[in-house]
Parts: structure tokens; sequence; C-alpha cells
């Protein structure tokens, strides 16, 4: 069975490594997109599994609607599996090979280590690996941000710990502090979770000139809310959706009519206690008193955002090629909506398609 695209990547440690991706039925791609990956269910990357074996595992897994990524190299690593992982935007993916171990001890966020059977997929039987990668399959939660109906747009509860409020200058140093920790660990190879990097993403002077713009918000423990206290989390609002030149395959609106999710990120040391989901609720929550018609937000193929932004009811789009210079990650991008004016506005939600 030919592979849907092929291509050869530089890893980290200077091996080149092969990638060869599999598709779901429906589902085309052009080397170095995420077009050939489907989020959902997630896709299975065979890390050192020799070819004969990889073609006897490809066929049951992708009837199973799952991309496959086979990553090969005459000495491969498992910062060379990663790099491919990124290249292609692969949020998360079951890992299985014997380099399962290795890549899920790297990146565990986005390794489901879980799904590695006993026996190395190399010797392992193809239904075997399928029932180990489907009793791993993560829960998908749906838990709708917002709900449209005839009398108007309202938004769920958020954490009731939580407590989101405009920023003020006096808060910068701890908004600065809170990016810092969350770049830190991004700084960490495989621990990445946002694919921002430091010096690229946020731009240097793009937190600083967002808060003295009046455009950021902060999320603060209850009790502690006070200016200067520890920020939790952060993010800018706009009707800027800040992609130049770029045409997304969603309805065409004013900067009055939209509002822009900008640099949402929160503190690792906190992550898992809803401070993302209590900036989204005040997101949309101040999107309805504008009298906006959408929200609208971006991010890249490979952050963990992605399965955030799904769970809590946001239409995926087409994704837009939209690369930063000396950024070694995927340049695309992922474009989600949230249509705040009508049920049913929204398109439906797609899968990675070309």
């Amino acid at each position: 069975m030919d592979p849907t695209c092929e291509t050869v990547l530089d890893a980290p440690d200077g091996a080149p490594v092969r990638v060869s991706v599999w598709a779901p039925a429906g589902v085309a791609d052009e080397p170095g997109t995420p077009f050939g990956v489907a989020y959902e269910p997630a896709p299975v990357v065979l890390a050192g599994v020799a070819a004969e074996q990889a073609a006897r595992l490809v066929p049951v897994l992708l009837e199973d609607g799952r991309s496959v990524v086979l990553a090969s190299a005459p000495e491969l690593s498992a910062a060379g599996v990663l790099q491919a992982m990124s290249r292609l935007g692969v949020t998360q993916a079951h890992v299985a090979g014997p380099l399962a171990g290795a890549v899920a001890a790297q990146a565990p966020a986005r390794a489901l280590s879980a799904a590695v059977p006993a026996v190395p997929a190399a010797e392992a039987d193809a239904a075997e690996l399928l029932a180990a990668v489907r009793a791993a399959e993560p829960v998908r939660r749906h838990r709708p941000l917002v709900t449209v109906d005839a009398a108007g747009a309202r938004v769920a509860p958020g954490p009731a710990d939580v407590v989101v409020r405009h920023a003020v200058p006096e808060d910068e140093p701890a908004i600065q502090a809170m990016y810092d920790h969350l770049l830190d660990a991004c700084d960490i190879p495989g621990r990445e979770t946002c694919g921002w990097r430091r010096g690229f993403w946020p731009l240097p002077d793009d937190v600083s000139r967002r808060l003295h713009e009046g455009t950021t918000w902060v999320a603060l423990e209850r009790g502690h809310e006070q200016p200067g206290n520890h920020v939790l989390g952060a993010m800018s609002l706009d009707g800027d959706f800040g992609l130049p030149g770029v045409e997304p395959d969603w309805e065409p609106l004013a900067e009055d009519e939209m509002l822009t999710c900008h640099v949402l990120a929160t503190d690792p040391a906190f992550h898992g206690r809803g401070m993302a989901t209590a900036l989204l609720v005040a997101y949309a929550s101040e999107g309805i008193a504008r009298g906006c018609k959408a929200l609208r937000i971006n991010t890249s193929p490979q952050s963990l955002a992605n399965r955030l932004y799904r769970e809590l009811g946001f239409t995926l789009h087409k994704p837009v090629w939209f690369p930063y210079d000396g950024l070694d990650l995927t340049g695309w991008t992922n474009l989600y909506e949230i249509r705040l004016d009508a049920p049913g506005k929204a398109a439906p939600a797609l899968r990675p398609t070309r």
C-alpha cells in the first residue's frame, strides 16, 4: 500500500528521518503539511518499526480510521521521531515500536504511551496493537463553551476558584513571569505543549504592547485578584485576526463584528486546574457583551490547545500556511471559530483535508 505522502526531515541530532504517512479514506496530503493526519481518533506513530512489519500494521489501523506515521532512519532517535511529529502537526499520538518508551518519556503530553503493547510493534500482531490503541484512546469530552438558540447566546460557567479581569500596568511583572514560565517549559526538547519558542513567539514586545493598549486579560486565584499578584494565565482580545495576507474560508467580518483571542497562555505549574477554560469563558462573555457575531482563534496544529478548543465546541476551519521565520515547527496554522449570532451558523467541523 503506497503512503499518502513521504518526506525526509532533518532531526535535532543531525540524522535525516524518512517519514511516511498513510491517511484514512477522504484525507489527502502534501509533503510537510498536517493534512494527512486526522486528529480523531488519535493517529499512530510507528517508531523504529521495520517497513515489512509496518506494511502489516498499516491497513488494520487505517480501517479503524486512524492516520499512521512511520518514522525511520539508520540510527533513529526519540528526538527524530518527535521532530517528525512536529513537522506533520501531530498534536497527540499513540506511539508504538522499540522507541515508544523513549518518545513517551521525552514528551509525555504528546505521546499516549499506554498504547504501547507489551510486545514491540515489530513483533506484535496487528489486531493486538489495535486493541492496545483502542484501550488507551483518551476520552473526548464535549462541553460547549457557548449555547446559541432563539433567546441568544449563553456562556457555560467557568471554574469558581478563578477570577478573570482586565489587566492593569501593575500586573506587568507577574504577566511577564507567567509567560517566562511557559517558555522555560517549551525550551525543554520534547516537552513543548503550545508550539512557542522564546524570541519567536510571542514576539519580544508583544506582551507588553498589548498590556499597554488595554487588550490584556488575566486569570488569578479568587481572593488574590489584586493588582501585582501571581498571574495564572493571560490573553489579549481585539478585533484583528492578526494573519496579514491570509484569506480563511470563513465569512468575512468587520473588526467590530468579531473578537479574536491572542497569546492565550497559562502557567505550566497550574495546568489541569481550568485556567485556560476560565479565560475562554471570559472571552466568550466579552464577545457577547460587545454584540459580536463570532469568536475566532488560531493555534499551531501541534499545540495541545487543539484538544481544548474541540472539547469546547469551536469549529475547525481549513488550516492556512503562515510560517514564522526561524521557528522550526510546522508552518501551518489551525483556525477555530464559534458563531454567536445564530444556531447552526458555523460550518461543519473538518477533518484536515486538502
